[in-house]
């Protein structure tokens, strides 16, 4: 049994440290495996990202020390969002592909003052139930203001989908920003960080745009409010 158990560990370390995605398998035969966008690799690397969990229609850099996700990269098309969702929205699930001790779970959330905000929209990844369903693991989530996840990242995430019905398709990043400061971090249960702000790029063709958004009240919901250069996160398109 305890070389069972050591077996086990390794496997587990060895997937921390490696920098190659850990693959999820499916058989959804509306969406494509989705490859990394040559802009946003920088944020997935083995030294930005304790493991890179592979879902299939999106890759997220996943932080064992925040318990959460520090970036997520995914490709719409325009064709797959006139398809609307598939059915309604499901549970929230821990996601298995997460060692133990840094996966988080719906009551994590509970009673803490935060939405579980997702950081890639159901709304962007739903014509299939799997896809649906990815959207709704908690490595997807991070504590988020109510405002901000429900009417002010809203309006990003409707932009994202607006741009790719325009022009056919777009490649979509979104980073959480944690603070740099390790004693300025402010959790919820189970040690989950709380984030600081979020980015959301968006690319397609002959358009780039940036917004950063703060994760506390806000008095200016617009979207033009939190543009800002893109320069500072990706390189110029």
């Amino acid at each position: 049994m305890n070389i069972i158990r050591i077996i086990i560990a390794f496997i587990i370390a060895f997937a921390s440290l490696s920098s190659t995605p850990i693959p999820i398998h499916t058989t959804d035969k509306i969406y494509s495996h989705y490859k990394l966008h040559s802009h946003f690799s920088k944020y997935f690397t083995k030294q930005n990202c304790d493991i890179i969990l592979d879902k299939f229609y999106y890759l997220n850099c996943y932080s064992y020390k925040h318990k959460g996700t520090k970036a997520v990269a995914y490709h719409l098309e325009a064709k797959i969002l006139a398809m609307g969702p598939a059915g309604k929205r499901p549970a929230f699930k821990p996601d298995m592909q997460v060692p133990a001790p840094y996966r988080t779970k719906t009551q994590d959330y509970t009673h803490s003052g935060y939405d579980r905000g997702h950081t890639l929209s159901n709304q962007s990844m739903n014509a299939t139930i799997e896809a649906q369903a990815s959207t709704f693991l908690m490595s997807n989530i991070t504590p988020q203001n109510p405002q901000i996840n429900q009417r002010v990242w809203r309006k990003a995430e409707d932009r994202e989908r607006a741009i790719a019905k325009l022009k056919g398709s777009a490649e979509v990043l979104n980073i959480i920003i944690y603070p740099k400061d390790k004693e300025k971090t402010e959790f919820i249960k189970n040690e989950i960080a709380i984030p600081v702000g979020y980015v959301k790029v968006i690319e397609s063709k002959d358009i780039q745009e940036c917004y950063e958004y703060p994760n506390h009240k806000v008095d200016d919901e617009s979207l033009e409010s939190y543009q800002v250069d893109c320069r500072g996160w990706v390189s110029p398109h």
